[in-house]
């Protein structure tokens, strides 16, 4: 398909063939100007080789012993003839002046230091430039005396020269300027053929993504196809984490929604004749809709947490754990309180343990184990949140004395939706799936333990904030 001519669009064959063409034109004018440059000096150095040839057969008929300088008419003739310039001579003697000349003298060159060898030189005759050919001879009939021979021309007859020969390269340079314009062209379509086969499956593409890059790609345009390519695995894992989301959102919804309907029919049916029944059927619908809006929250946070990296707008900034941590804690002693359970921190003094991290993520993360620490444990029971050092790593722990889980359900703490057996109602299975991909963006792992207390123990391992950084403030 060929583009209209108003289209303005920017045409990747428009600009290739800017790029070579106009280059191209502008290297054969030069060319055709240097042809001419050498055209004119190969006609210089031949019109200059006939100037001293005419002056050294002026010298031969003036050296004759009986000549006195003078020129007969035929002599004259021969001299001045000239078809398409004009050429002028003069028998010059240096004591008696000048013997014979063309109707128009040549201006005096200045006296040849050297003896029979002819000298080129400029000069002007009114407006017209010429070239003289000057040599210095013995006077034939005074020892004492010597003569000098100019023989001229004008510049007029060389550029005609130079201009035949110009003339006759032009047609060969410009049948060769079309044979490569078109040659050009043709290696410009041909050449933009290779992006057919990404075409193609960009084609595909619509109906399902398939890899744009492949062996027949050029090099030159292989970023750009991974590029693309990039953009289509990013589009895919968005488009799976939005149908996670709306199957997620189905599957927890499902039964609260339902509980919710059917409670709020009992409570229409049972607020005139029983309305203590109804308050109790009330206080149910309250207690739903709590863990429908958790888990909607929940499933918002670990949305959240699973966009790539390169989709996540919140940086990793310097974060001191051992400032952060205890003032997030503290947050969650008045709920602890309330429950009768003691939640407590412990860490070493002056403890080194500065990351990078997101803040709100991490309170996340945090958040979402001292609460499935909070929901295990009985009346009076207590949770440890600990922070300590070992090599390259901080750990952040939390034990309970809870009742633990077995050996078989740990590795499968942090799946989405998988609940230990024997936990508490109303949990929604996804707050260590959070703790889990939060972790994961940080580069650090969960790992679960049987507790020293009693119960479960879950420790955080994140790297330390590298040395060379460290002198970055703490946000």
């Amino acid at each position: 398909m060929i583009a209209a001519a108003s289209d303005p669009r920017p045409s990747l064959r428009r600009r290739l063939l800017g790029f070579l063409l106009i280059p191209t034109t502008c290297v054969v004018m030069i060319i055709s100007a240097v042809f001419y440059l050498v055209a004119l000096r190969y006609s210089n150095r031949i019109h200059d080789n006939d100037l001293k040839e005419n002056v050294l057969a002026l010298a031969k008929v003036i050296s004759t012993p009986d000549s006195d300088g003078t020129l007969t008419t035929q002599a004259r003739q021969l001299l001045e003839f000239n078809t398409e310039g004009r050429s002028f001579f003069e028998v010059r003697s240096l004591r008696h002046g000048v013997i014979s000349s063309s109707l128009q003298h040549i201006p005096t060159p200045g006296v040849p230091e050297a003896i029979n060898e002819p000298v080129l030189s400029n000069g002007h005759i009114g407006t017209a430039p010429i070239r003289i050919a000057t040599l210095l001879i013995p006077a034939p009939r005074d020892a004492d005396d010597h003569l000098q021979l100019s023989a001229a021309e004008t510049l007029s007859d060389r550029q005609l020269r130079a201009r035949d020969i110009i003339m006759i390269m032009l047609p060969i340079e410009l049948l060769l300027s079309v044979i490569l314009f078109v040659l050009v062209w043709h290696g410009v379509r041909v050449g933009l053929r290779v992006l057919d086969p990404a075409i193609q499956r960009l084609a595909q593409s619509r109906h399902k993504p398939v890899p744009v890059s492949g062996p027949d790609i050029p090099v030159e345009i292989l970023p750009f196809a991974q590029t693309i390519d990039g953009l289509f695995q990013r589009m895919q894992k968005l488009v799976a984490m939005q149908e996670q989301f709306v199957s997620d959102a189905a599957h927890q919804l499902r039964t609260p929604l339902a509980g919710l309907s059917m409670h709020v029919e009992r409570a229409q049916a049972m607020v005139e004749t029983r309305p203590d029944e109804a308050r109790r059927t009330l206080e149910h619908v309250k207690l739903l809709t709590l863990r429908v809006a958790r888990a909607c929250s929940q499933l918002l946070a670990l949305t959240r947490a699973q966009l790539p990296d390169d989709q996540d707008s919140r940086k990793l900034l310097p974060i001191d754990l051992a400032q952060w941590l205890p003032d997030v804690v503290s947050e969650r002693i008045p709920e602890a309180i309330h429950a009768d359970i003691d939640l407590g921190y412990a860490a070493e003094d002056g403890i080194h343990a500065q990351i990078l991290g997101d803040r709100t993520a991490l309170q996340e993360v945090i958040d979402n184990l001292i609460d499935n620490a909070l929901r295990h444990v009985a009346q009076n029971g207590s949770v440890t949140v600990g922070l300590a050092v070992a090599s390259s790593h901080v750990i952040i722990s939390i034990d309970d004395d809870g009742p633990g889980v077995s050996d078989d359900v740990l590795p499968r703490l942090g799946e989405r939706f998988f609940r230990a057996p024997g936990a508490p109602e109303g949990g929604t299975g996804l707050g260590l799936a959070i703790v889990k991909r939060i972790a994961e963006r940080h580069h650090a792992n969960v790992v679960y333990l049987h507790s020293d207390q009693g119960g479960l123990r879950a420790e955080i391992w994140i790297p330390l904030q590298s040395r060379n950084r460290q002198h970055e403030p703490d946000i």
